[in-house]
């Protein structure tokens, strides 16, 4: 479970009143970080904010320095500002003898503790705060965050400025749920948690879920007297001219993921008729726009949209696949022209049957009729309103992909930077239509997808050591992943 600012604050609260020595406790944690890596002849850089996350950082700063190790503390605001529990951390700082700075000194310093800014941060920062964390960036050494990487919003993970890069990010308590997304990935580094004494009964049920414990409650059964029928048959609608490979990618993800039967139906009359790499696909070439409605027939699933295009027939095909009663996932340039057409959106919005949605970013803009950089200032906010908005469960793809369904919301913390290259989002869409297929509901079966689909890239790069992980490689790994989840 991750969790909100306010549910944070509303725990940090309850166990103040239960007199709890939090602030020591999290100075204690960051102290023990920094020696169990660090010897005493480490030069500690030690920064203190104007709030408790600098009172957290100083209390760390006395501890270290009582053990030998040489700390520079900078306390750029003074310690006029300091709320009531860091000024006394400060006190007992300057009464152990330590002295600050309020400028960043030059000095041969090996790691640094940033206690700038904790989770209560909601704004941009003011100029000087940017130079400062700019001068940190540069030294180029190992930082540890306390809390929340400076800079960074901890509510969403948006990034207004700058903020620091972090080696490892210590949490308090519980994980804040924007060090999970969007451009807070790029600043967390590790993520290690302290806390600092409360139990797990102490702490409520998270706003956040996470898609990992979601996939490990989902069994998919595949008992042993079974035929292709049992595992349900998906109809993949794209492959438009030039586009056959997203269409591909759709079928062989599905076939893997260990649907029955895989129908592709292609736009480009010209398209191919069998992939020689997976013959066990199915071609059919949309030529006549009453075969959508035909083939759907023959269809538990319907994926809608890799390499679809944008043209007229594309148009039709969606308004087609609209009105079947099966589930339907819609992905990639389906979801530019329901965004582009009011009717395809109400449409949407009027389906029964059970509807998944997978955009990226810049998807998700334009069915909120906003900017990309909106969606990922505010990418929980963004996934909660497509799902409310179109009744449908949401997959907001990016670094720490969102499930959201109109009650609930999920991150996948899997995956990682070898997936930013083309096809990853049709695999997605296949997968997804696979554990549909199978009899998952949309919830299980988009969380199931979006961690199975991380896990499969993570284990290809911890067995090859590759820099990229390929869409096609992480469709073949999907169905060992997926191995595990295999109930007889």
């Amino acid at each position: 479970m991750f969790y909100s600012v306010a549910q944070l604050r509303q725990i940090e609260h309850a166990a103040q009143a239960q007199g709890l020595p939090l602030m020591q406790r999290a100075g204690l944690a960051a102290a023990d970080f920094i020696r169990q890596r660090f010897g005493q002849q480490a030069h500690v850089l030690i920064l203190a904010g104007p709030g408790n996350n600098g009172g957290d950082a100083l209390v760390a700063a006395r501890l270290l320095r009582e053990l030998g190790y040489p700390v520079t503390v900078v306390l750029p605001s003074g310690p006029s500002k300091l709320p009531i529990d860091a000024t006394l951390a400060y006190r007992d700082w300057r009464t152990s003898g330590g002295v600050e700075v309020h400028h960043l000194p030059a000095s041969p310093y090996h790691v640094v503790i940033d206690g700038l800014f904790g989770i209560g941060l909601n704004r941009r920062l003011d100029s000087e705060w940017e130079t400062l964390i700019n001068s940190v960036n540069g030294l180029g050494l190992p930082v540890l965050a306390l809390d929340v990487p400076s800079g960074i919003l901890a509510d969403s993970g948006a990034l207004p400025s700058v903020a620091i890069y972090a080696r490892w990010t210590l949490s308090f308590i519980a994980t804040a749920r924007g060090l999970l997304t969007g451009a807070a990935c790029n600043h967390v580094g590790e993520r290690q948690l302290a806390t600092l004494g409360l139990s797990p009964d102490q702490l409520p049920n998270g706003e956040l879920q996470a898609s990992q414990e979601i996939a490990q409650s989902v069994s998919l059964k595949r008992e042993s007297d079974s035929h292709k029928g049992s595992f349900g048959s998906v109809l993949i609608l794209g492959g438009a001219a030039g586009m056959a490979g997203a269409s591909m990618l759709a079928g062989r993800a599905a076939l893997h993921a260990g649907c029955g039967k895989v129908f592709v139906g292609q736009l480009d009359p010209h398209g191919p008729s069998i992939d020689l790499l997976r013959p066990e696909l199915m071609f059919r070439q949309l030529t006549v726009i009453k075969t959508v409605s035909q083939l759907s027939e023959s269809a538990d699933v319907i994926v809608l949209g890799p390499g679809l295009g944008q043209s007229d027939m594309a148009k039709n095909v969606v308004t087609q696949a609209l009105q079947a009663p099966k589930p339907l996932l819609i992905d990639a340039d389906a979801l530019n022209l329901i965004a582009a057409d009011t009717d395809l959106a109400e449409q949407v919005r009027a389906r029964k049957s059970p509807t998944v949605l997978t955009p990226h970013p810049s998807e998700a803009a334009r069915l909120l009729a906003c900017s990309t950089a909106t969606i990922q200032a505010q990418r929980f906010d963004a996934a909660q309103t497509l799902a409310t908005r179109f009744h449908a469960t949401v997959v907001l793809k990016g670094a720490g992909s969102l499930v959201a369904d109109e009650t609930q919301i999920a991150v996948n913390t899997g995956g990682s930077a070898a997936m930013a290259n083309v096809g990853q989002g049709d695999v997605l869409s296949g997968l997804i239509g696979a554990l549909l297929a199978q009899g998952l509901n949309a919830w299980q079966a988009a969380n199931l997808g979006v961690w199975a689909h991380g896990k499969a890239s993570d284990q290809l790069v911890a067995r090859t050591g590759g820099l990229v992980t390929l869409a096609d490689e992480v469709a073949s790994e999907v169905g060992r992943v997926l191995s595990t989840h295999q109930h007889l």
